[in-house]
C-alpha cells in the first residue's frame, strides 16, 4: 500500500551544501559554538559559494580543508574527539573496496574513545549524473546500512564511534 516515492532532487548537493549541512548537523549534536556562531559560519560559506567561479565544486584538498575547519570550529578543545572524512566521489564503492575502507578508518581511532566517520557523495557517485531511481536508493540505503554495521560490528566496545553521512 505505501511504496517508495523517489523523486527528483530539488537542490543540487554542490560541496559549499555539504559543508552547510555538516555545520548545522554539528550545531545540533553536541558542538561548543553558539547559535550565532554557526550562523555566521552559514553565512560564510554561502559567501565563498557566490565568489566561487567553479559552480560549488571543490578541489578534494580545498574540501578536507573546509571540513577540517568546520569540525574545529565546532570542536576546538577536545582532545579527544578523533574524526575522518570518507569521500565517495574519491573511492571506488564497490563492496569489497567500501568494507576495507571502512575498516582501516575504524583502525585509524584505535587510540580513541569517541569519533566520527563522515561520509560524503554516495548519492553523486552512484547515479554517475544520470537520474535518481528506485534501484539506485535501494543501493544508497544498502551501501548506507553496511557501513554503519561494518562500525557497529568493528569498533571497541568502550568505544563511541558515529557515522555522519551528508
Amino acid at each position: 500500500m505505501w511504496g517508495i516515492l523517489v523523486g527528483k532532487t530539488t537542490t543540487k548537493r554542490d560541496d559549499y551544501t555539504r559543508l552547510q549541512n555538516l555545520n548545522a548537523l554539528f550545531s545540533v549534536i553536541g558542538s561548543v559554538s553558539t547559535q550565532e556562531e554557526t550562523v555566521q559560519l552559514q553565512r560564510t560559506l554561502s559567501f565563498m559559494r557566490e565568489n566561487d567561479d567553479d559552480k560549488g565544486l571543490m578541489s578534494t584538498r580545498s574540501f578536507e580543508h573546509c571540513i577540517e575547519q568546520v569540525v574545529r570550529f565546532h570542536f576546538p578543545n577536545d582532545r579527544n574527539f578523533h574524526y575522518t572524512h570518507w569521500n565517495a566521489r574519491c573511492h571506488t564503492i564497490e563492496p569489497l573496496w567500501v568494507h576495507a575502507s571502512v575498516l582501516e578508518f575504524i583502525r585509524s581511532f584505535e587510540g580513541s574513545m569517541r569519533g566520527i566517520i563522515l561520509v560524503s557523495g554516495i548519492r553523486e557517485t552512484l547515479s554517475s549524473g544520470r537520474r535518481w531511481t528506485a534501484r539506485k536508493e535501494r543501493e544508497y540505503k544498502e551501501l548506507r546500512s553496511h557501513i554503519e554495521d561494518l562500525v557497529i560490528r568493528n569498533a571497541r566496545p568502550d568505544q563511541d564511534l558515529s557515522v555522519l553521512f551528508f
